[in-house]
């Protein structure tokens, strides 16, 4: 590869715009009350804008079971969808979805048409080559040549009138195979770890619905009928575990305001960490390092959290926990849980809370935003073994799927940023394979 000045148009490559290159097709516009189970013989497939949103990326495979399908009558006189065809979001409340594209491949049999919020696009001539569309509409040199034309104020949009002016820098067909080679390798990657980032959740999810229960032993093999006992509260329970409220076992209190506390050179030289729900939410098992410090935030606090405390969110996102190994300070929207370590892990405590979510949430009140009702923290029902040393064991089995997890989705992160810079550098122009 070689790097080259941004301004010059490299050799082999042209400029034309979306019109000289592009035939537009009309697209239905059928909403989502249109759409029919998808073994019905007579349904076909059909491309609905909030999907190029949430789901589709780059490549469509019209193969894709996942397709939503609508009655076939409704195709009447609309051009069904081809391999290569471009098929673009006109319309979407923020700045990323307007104008987000995809290539459709593998077309086969499949019937498609493109619908609601939709441009269809197909190439005259042979300017692009197969799988190389999708990549390069979704390249800085497109988007933001469509961020340029982008109207309104709420919803965002684009036209057809607009879009069919739009410049064109079109490498050779020779730098789009070698564009075409190179991205896509780092996609597979990614689906790869997609895929392994899957098995993954459900392997997680499998150990928290047995080892928690106490249907899995340390072993690995399962109880039978005769080592459960019922609580009349509870239900099922091992034989060796027992059920507490959560308020009999652990002191619950919210963060609190009030003054600010003296320098001390334990915390982060001074620096006091201020934990807020984003810092919960966006934490895996433990609290990651606290976004904000109270100089930051500018608050005094009154109340500071040990190690080992668990936080719980109990607005807008609510009941995601995370435990933390330094001390802390936070305000009123989140709840601290310290519990007996005599009687029960933290650690252990808190996977058992996972699965409190739901529940907390049914029971949530609702003003300007969702809360949880303090008080529906203390009847909690927290099933554990009276041996510590079990509930360490499954602490560590389930533990170790969520360090697996966290590890992979960072690795996610480093191949969408190498994506972004190839795309960046490629298909801009700023760097030529040789």
């Amino acid at each position: 590869m070689e790097n080259r000045p941004t301004k010059t148009i490299p050799k082999g490559w042209k400029s034309k715009t979306v019109e000289q290159v592009f035939d537009f097709y009309p697209t239905a516009t059928y909403s989502r009350d249109k759409q029919v189970p998808q073994n019905t013989d007579a349904s076909i497939k059909y491309i609905h804008y909030g999907d190029i949103h949430t789901k589709y990326n780059i490549l469509l495979d019209a193969s894709n079971p996942l397709i939503p399908h609508i009655d076939g009558e409704l195709k009447k006189d609309f051009e069904l969808v081809k391999d290569g065809d471009l098929i673009i979001a006109d319309t979407s409340e923020d700045y990323d979805g307007v104008g987000k594209c995809v290539e459709v491949v593998n077309v086969g049999d499949n019937q498609i048409i493109s619908g609601l919020h939709t441009l269809m696009l197909r190439q005259k001539g042979d300017d692009f080559i197969a799988g190389f569309k999708g990549y390069f509409f979704s390249g800085e040199q497109v988007r933001n040549s469509l961020l340029r034309i982008v109207t309104g104020i709420k919803v965002y949009s684009i036209t057809k009138t607009t879009l069919a002016k739009v410049n064109l820098l079109i490498p050779s067909h020779q730098d789009q195979e070698a564009f075409v080679s190179i991205l896509s390798k780092v996609d597979q990657a990614i689906a790869s770890v997609q895929n392994s980032i899957a098995a993954a959740e459900r392997l997680k999810k499998s150990l928290m619905q047995n080892l928690l229960t106490g249907k899995m032993k340390q072993d690995g093999t399962f109880r039978t009928p005769e080592e459960f006992y019922t609580d009349e509260k509870f239900g099922k329970v091992p034989v060796g575990w027992e059920v507490k409220k959560l308020k009999d076992i652990a002191n619950i209190q919210r963060g609190k305001f009030g003054h600010r506390p003296r320098n001390d050179e334990r915390f982060y030289n001074g620096k006091y960490p201020f934990v807020q729900t984003s810092d919960v939410v966006e934490s895996v098992f433990y609290l990651k390092k606290a976004s904000q410090t109270l100089n930051d935030m500018g608050v005094s606090v009154s109340k500071c959290f040990p190690p080992k405390t668990i936080i719980m969110t109990i607005a807008a996102n609510i009941g995601y926990v995370v435990l933390t190994n330094y001390p802390v300070y936070f305000p009123d929207s989140l709840i601290g849980i310290n519990v007996n370590e005599n009687v029960i892990l933290p650690s252990f405590t808190l996977l058992q809370l996972m699965g409190y979510r739901n529940i907390l949430d049914a029971q949530a009140t609702e003003s300007a935003q969702k809360n949880i009702n303090y008080s529906n923290l203390h009847p909690l029902l927290i099933a554990f073994p009276t041996d510590k040393k079990e509930q360490q064991h499954i602490v560590d089995k389930v533990t170790n799927i969520f360090s697996e997890i966290d590890y992979k989705k960072s690795k996610i992160v480093v191949l969408e940023r190498l994506k972004k810079s190839l795309m960046q550098n490629l298909l801009t122009g700023k760097v030529i394979m040789k």
